[in-house]
């Protein structure tokens, strides 16, 4: 990918972690079923309300930067240091939880995934920069592995899960990303219509 093209994906990525923190809690309660044991949350529930992670380009002129402006890599390396350390909130830790999100796998073979990051938005880590560490789940799943012919039964038309499990506050590495909570998470299937379909889990 070229400097500019990495630039402008990291901007891209931040807009889509600012939306995905405005309407994320309407949008989770409109599309999984939770329940009393597993309530729903949103992203953006996961972030310190006083802390906003685009603060550090407000004073730079983007346009301005070429290419090969070293000033460029100089933000992206700042900002990238910043996010893999942002803020968590404590108060969530040991907490029963029902999340959506999109997989990133992390463990597994060739027929099984094991293990993976929960991300607010399509295509992070892989496609664009990964969002900051406290919008970033690293999961275990409790059961069975889910097979990767099968992992389409699990996901809503835009390719999203859902996962409910006890989250932990815990800071986890990977070359894929940093992630702040993790939680040893089953696997529901998020349902658009609660009276036209029943809820899957994993065991």
């Amino acid at each position: 990918m070229g400097r500019i093209s990495f630039k402008f994906s990291l901007i891209f990525a931040i807009l889509i972690t600012l939306t995905i923190s405005a309407c994320g809690k309407s949008e989770n309660n409109h599309t999984i079923a939770g329940s009393s044991e597993y309530p729903i949350i949103a992203w953006s529930m996961l972030s310190p309300a006083d802390w906003d992670g685009t603060k550090l380009l407000e004073s730079v002129d983007l346009s301005n930067m070429q290419d090969n402006d070293p000033r460029a890599f100089d933000l992206l390396k700042h900002v990238r240091a910043q996010w893999n350390n942002a803020p968590v909130v404590n108060s969530w830790d040991g907490h029963a939880i029902t999340i959506k999100g999109y997989p990133v796998p992390l463990d597994g073979d060739a027929n099984f995934i094991k293990e993976f990051l929960l991300v607010p938005y399509f295509g992070a880590c892989i496609h664009s920069p990964p969002p900051p560490s406290n919008q970033v789940i690293h999961i275990r799943l409790s059961g069975m592995p889910i097979p990767y012919d099968s992992m389409d039964s699990f996901t809503d038309a835009t390719g999203a899960i859902a996962v409910r499990g006890i989250l932990r506050v815990a800071h986890s590495s990977s070359a894929l990303g940093e992630a702040g909570y993790q939680m040893q998470a089953q696997v529901t299937a998020p349902i658009e219509d609660t009276t036209a379909k029943t809820e899957r889990l994993t065991n």
